[in-house]
């Protein structure tokens, strides 16, 4: 056995490690395979694997798990965690990369499976050779695909198995959507109820995609225009957006591809991200307070739109976020923006003399709006977890409230679907409150192009 096979092992324990623990919706795989890299290093080709395992079998748990099922002949529900996480990946790459030969995948299942015995080992071989042996080749999605018999991987490819793996949408349209794009029970049954079937499907549709990069230019040095011929010319195939104010990359490109990034001209955010703030009438001079800054996107969005006059304050409960906010202020060239922690908020507003003119409320959710970039939120959604981030959502908003003034605008975003953090949350803020009043919202479902998404503007009644 050579040094390299075992590096590739441990890539693979490591990458079942992480699945096992984000499966369970308590930890997030980027930072956990960060933390173990840190303590224990991989070589970056195997940390990069490692990576490539660990998240594409997570955005796909479910549907790995069901396939797996599907030719196992005993309960599955049965059996032991990790030999399920073992399976899972084990088809995550016979069905979804191309480059890793079925007997490399086969072969490193059962290995891994047999460290929980004999008969572990004796179930992967099995699972994973009927597998093999009834899916078909990787090719481009067609619109008139057979449900029942055809694995979707991505938004532009699909396998044809020979056999049915899938329930007949036709029959059992929620359980079907549960199984093909790997959503939990509670997210379909609330979407369908909300959404329809239509929406519901587009939003699963969603979550399967590929994410690219949109990069909002640094207005304050470049136009769209003039950053989309910076990248092209190195040969990325980016895009314009719909409305020409962002830059679309494809989903092979990633930061560390784009100089222009570290380099302040532009800054990676989604499309429905960005129309928070264009729809808060901010202008040059005004006086803006990013409540939930975390790394400061916002906020020197903000800044530009106020064509660097005025003044930002951006607050956060994590010290480490604010010194982001700082160096991505510097890298934009912006210098009105300033930062401090969230209990001294309220002492920084009156050392400016004046109250603000908008309040971005940037909230904490359950992320359900952009399962595409955050695959692991799906585990973490369940009643519980909605009642206690709309509780969090209540207090923050009312804390922020509490620094306006009488012509003050509030806008609450969250990149959340689900009614009670959105429409519902600031229903409720005004039904206690009054004084404010609802006077724009939007919804937005996540689709092949963009996140989901929702953004509100609250004022006080004349």
């Amino acid at each position: 056995m050579s040094e390299s096979d075992t590096i590739r092992r441990d890539a693979r324990d490591r990458a079942v490690d992480a699945i096992e623990a984000a499966g369970s919706g308590q930890a997030f795989v980027g930072q956990l395979l960060d933390a173990w890299q840190q303590k224990t290093p991989l070589s970056p080709a195997d940390a990069g694997l490692a990576a490539e395992l660990a998240i594409g079998t997570i955005r796909r748990l479910i549907t790995c798990e069901h396939i797996a099922a599907s030719f196992y002949r005993g309960r599955w529900a049965g059996l032991r965690d990790r030999l399920r996480a073992v399976l899972a990946m084990a088809i995550y790459q016979l069905c979804w990369l191309d480059r890793i030969p079925d007997h490399a995948a086969i072969d490193q299942g059962v290995r891994q499976a047999k460290k929980m015995g004999v008969g572990a080992a004796k179930i992967a071989n099995a699972v994973l050779r009927q597998v093999q042996k009834h899916r078909g080749e990787t090719t481009a999605r067609t619109e008139d695909f057979n449900a029942r018999t055809t694995l979707l991987l991505d938004a532009v490819r699909q396998v044809e198995f020979t056999t049915n793996i899938f329930p007949d949408p036709a029959k059992k349209s929620l359980l079907y959507f549960q199984t093909a794009y790997g959503i939990p029970p509670f997210l379909v049954e609330r979407w369908n109820r909300k959404f329809k079937l239509a929406g519901c499907r587009q939003i699963c549709e969603s979550t399967i995609r590929r994410a690219g990069l949109t990069l909002r230019p640094n207005a304050l040095k470049l136009t769209a225009a003039e950053l989309l011929k910076r990248i092209t010319d190195r040969g990325i195939e980016a895009l314009l957006s719909t409305d020409s104010a962002s830059i679309l990359l494809p989903s092979d490109v990633s930061a560390a591809d784009i100089p222009e990034i570290a380099e302040g001209l532009c800054q990676p955010q989604d499309e429905t991200a960005q129309k928070t703030l264009r729809n808060a009438g901010i202008k040059p001079g005004t006086f803006v307070i990013d409540y939930c800054a975390g790394v400061g996107t916002k906020s020197t969005q903000a800044a530009e739109l106020m064509n660097n006059e005025g003044v930002v304050i951006a607050t956060d409960i994590d010290e480490r976020k604010l010194e982001r906010v700082r160096n991505a202020a510097d890298a934009h060239g912006i210098h009105i923006i300033e930062t401090c922690r969230i209990e001294r908020v309220a002492d920084l507003v009156e050392e400016t003399g004046r109250t603000p003119d908008v309040i971005v409320i940037d909230a904490p959710c359950l992320n359900t709006g952009v399962l595409a970039k955050r695959p692991e939120a799906r585990y973490r959604a369940s009643q519980q977890a909605l009642n206690e981030i709309t509780q969090l959502q209540s207090e923050i908003l009312r804390s922020a409230a509490a620094l306006a003034g009488p012509a003050t605008r509030l806008v609450y975003a969250t990149c959340s679907l689900e009614d009670e953090e959105n429409r519902a949350q600031v229903d409720a803020f005004v039904e206690t409150n009054p004084t404010w009043t609802i006077t724009r919202d939007e919804l937005t479902l996540p689709d092949q192009s963009h996140d989901g998404g929702y953004w509100a503007v609250l004022e006080r009644t004349p």
